[in-house]
C-alpha cells in the first residue's frame, strides 16, 4: 500500500480552510436592539440612533453590506429616513464600534385618542413644523439597492473561486508528481 503524502497534505488543508471558516462564522454574535432614528451625514457611514436601552445616542456603522429595509422586506434609502423613525437594529461589536448587519424601518405606532372629559386650562403652539415629502425609489436608487444586497454574494462568490482554483492546481500537482 503506498500512501501519497501530498495527497494527504491537500486534503487536510481542504478541510482545514472549511473548519476555519465555520469557526469564523460562528463565533461572530448579532445582537438586535430598537431604537428612534436620530441622523445619518451622508459620507460618514454613521448612522446615530437613540436605543431604548441607552440614555444617549449610539452610533451604529452603515456600510455597503448593511441590509435596510422596512417592515415589508422593501429596500429603504438611509436619505429618506425620517427623523424619529422606529428602528430595529441589528449589529456585531461592543463598545463603541457597532456594526450594523441589518436595518429595519418600522412605522411609528398608532396614535390613540382618548376622549376629552375636561377642557385644558390653557394651550400652547409648537411653533416647528417638519414637512416630509415621499416619492418611490427612482430607477438608479433601485438599482444601488440591489447592488448593495448583491455585493456580499460577488465577494464570497469569487473567494470560493479563488480557493477552488487553489485546490486544483494542488490536486494537479499531487498527479503530476505521482506520475
Amino acid at each position: 500500500m503506498k500512501i501519497d503524502i501530498t495527497k494527504i497534505g491537500v486534503a487536510l488543508l481542504a478541510v482545514g480552510i472549511c473548519t476555519t471558516e465555520v469557526r469564523a462564522q460562528a463565533t461572530t454574535t448579532v445582537t438586535t436592539t430598537k431604537g428612534a432614528f436620530t441622523e445619518y451625514v451622508p459620507g460618514s457611514e454613521t448612522m446615530v440612533v437613540r436605543t431604548e436601552t441607552s440614555s444617549a445616542p449610539l452610533g451604529y456603522v452603515v456600510s455597503k453590506q448593511t441590509t435596510i429595509v422596512d417592515e415589508s422586506g422593501a429596500p429603504v434609502a438611509i436619505e429618506r429616513i425620517s427623523p424619529g423613525s422606529p428602528l430595529s437594529i441589528q449589529y456585531t461589536g461592543t463598545g463603541e464600534h457597532l456594526v450594523a448587519s441589518r436595518i429595519v424601518v418600522q412605522r411609528p405606532a398608532a396614535v390613540t385618542t382618548e376622549p376629552v372629559t375636561t377642557a385644558p386650562v390653557a394651550t400652547q403652539q409648537d411653533t416647528t413644523t417638519s414637512t416630509t415629502t415621499t416619492r418611490a425609489l427612482t430607477h438608479d436608487e433601485k438599482h444601488a439597492l440591489k447592488e448593495q444586497r448583491e455585493h456580499p454574494k460577488r465577494e464570497l462568490k469569487k473567494q470560493i473561486e479563488k480557493e477552488k482554483d487553489a485546490l486544483d492546481k494542488a490536486k494537479d500537482k499531487v498527479e503530476d508528481d505521482g506520475d
